[in-house]
């Protein structure tokens, strides 16, 4: 083996901003997912995926920083009370265990593609324990005989099976304690907020977006009868809405070049809007 797994985890995340700094963090770990996906699209499909559902998760890094901002004024400021009962009804709570999942997420997942590339399935296999040895390893077996039998349609079933072994790793073995985390209104906010727009810097294409809400029904979801943070819910969009968008995307990505450009900003740790306006926060209050 090259490394240790351990080692792989220090070297993927060397470079990082700190944890307290969530939203730049969480951009440099966007601009991981990014890069290797522009860089090895033929079987890196997850990490394409990966880099806009972290980008959402950014939007609402930001919305909890923003609020939390008044706080960090300190008690004597009559505001912060104010502050404290709006931000505790706008479920901040929720969107700090948001902020803790984007970074399990990468701690889990991130080491394997970078031992992958470096080492290749060797190096996965040596270093794969615990729950890695069962989606995450299966995945990546997948994906090293499809990329060892190039231009054939078996290497790219094998190639795409492989990646949803990996979401589908993400999503039971990760994800799922965050979302048994949230509040029940954290749990509706979370399912109305999950949209990926994979139209690449096109005006919004309906073939390559996947709304949570719009697929499974607005009312049914505000009732809380469909759920984001139900696992059979989840994966039934997944399944259904979200990666045919994917699949759409990055077939279309091959035909039109220009529709990287998402991927190309996220790739460049270029911030937006919002991210300016929480950078900007942040830079005259002082961060928990």
């Amino acid at each position: 083996m090259l490394r240790t797994r351990e080692e792989w985890q220090a070297a993927i995340k060397s470079g990082l901003p700190a944890e307290n700094r969530f939203s730049e963090r969480n951009r440099a770990i966007t601009a991981r997912y990014a890069s290797w996906y522009l860089d090895h699209p033929d079987f890196f499909k997850w990490s394409g995926m990966a880099a806009y559902a972290s980008r959402q998760v950014g939007i609402a890094i930001v919305s909890a920083e923003m609020m939390l901002a008044p706080e960090r004024m300190g008690s004597a400021n009559p505001f912060v009370w104010l502050h404290g009962v709006a931000s505790g009804m706008f479920m901040v709570r929720d969107l700090v265990e948001i902020k803790s999942g984007n970074n399990r997420i990468f701690n889990d997942i991130a080491w394997a593609h970078a031992a992958y590339l470096e080492g290749g399935l060797d190096e996965v296999e040596g270093n794969a324990e615990g729950s890695d040895r069962g989606l995450l390893l299966e995945g990546f077996r997948m994906i090293d005989r499809g990329v060892k039998m190039p231009g054939s349609d078996e290497a790219s079933h094998l190639v795409w099976q492989g990646n949803m072994a990996l979401l589908r790793h993400e999503q039971t073995v990760v994800l799922q304690p965050v979302f048994d985390s949230l509040s029940p209104g954290g749990k509706l906010l979370a399912s109305f907020g999950s949209e990926l727009d994979f139209s690449g810097g096109y005006p919004s294409d309906p073939r390559c977006v996947a709304s949570f809400s719009a697929h499974c029904g607005y009312i049914e979801t505000l009732a809380g009868m469909k759920s984001i943070a139900c696992s059979a819910d989840r994966w039934e969009w997944v399944e259904s809405r979200v990666i045919p968008a994917w699949m759409e995307s990055d077939r279309l990505m091959r035909e039109e070049p220009a529709r990287k450009r998402d991927l190309q900003s996220m790739a460049s740790v270029e911030p937006g809007m919002l991210h300016r306006l929480s950078d900007l926060t942040a830079r005259f209050l002082p961060m928990s």
